[in-house]
């Protein structure tokens, strides 16, 4: 009879622990999301936003420029593991009207382009394919770069230099992850 039970058990605790493993979702902007470091509706802002979902917290931590997401996650000073950041695909989009939710990593950035950010200030544009940020650059200018190649926050001239390798964003976030417990 004990044996049955502790099965029971058992399939319990793994299902918890894959809930706990699952990645969340995107969550959609509402007139009550506010950036990060501005602490200003997001809905006001024009251009692509981000969001970090973070361990231990219910709610994604929103950004209303690009740059500020790529900034953060950037940072050292990390209190919580990054579960995923998502960044709004411009693929087809306006600047008025940004388009879906793309994971962060598996966006293709332009840097240095002539378009700022909702904080008017230059921006990091994402695209969900390397050929639509290409034709974005040769438009509006700028450097394109994937995310493992995105050293700082500070957005190079337009260029075709190959960027330095010193600093790897993909290494540094698992190293967090690593740091702080998950995988």
């Amino acid at each position: 009879m004990k044996r049955p039970i502790i099965i029971l058990g058992l399939f319990a605790l793994a299902a918890c622990k894959e809930d706990l493993a699952a990645v969340p979702e995107p969550v959609e902007l509402t007139a009550e999301a506010v950036g990060y470091y501005c602490q200003m509706e997001l809905l006001d802002h024009l251009g692509p936003k981000g969001q970090v979902h973070l361990d231990g917290m219910t709610e994604p931590v929103f950004f209303s420029q690009v740059s500020d997401t790529i900034g953060y996650l950037l940072m050292p000073e990390q209190s919580h593991a990054v579960r995923i950041a998502y960044v709004q695909d411009m693929t087809g989009a306006s600047w008025t009207a940004p388009g879906p939710w793309v994971a962060a990593e598996e966006a293709f950035y332009v840097l240095g382009s002539s378009r700022l950010g909702g904080m008017n200030a230059p921006e990091f544009v994402p695209f969900s394919s390397e050929e639509a940020a290409r034709d974005f650059a040769r438009l509006h200018g700028g450097a394109v770069r994937s995310f493992d190649q995105i050293e700082s926050v500070t957005a190079p001239a337009a260029s075709t230099a190959a960027p330095s390798e010193e600093i790897d964003i993909s290494s540094r976030l698992k190293a967090l992850h690593l740091h702080n417990g998950t995988n």
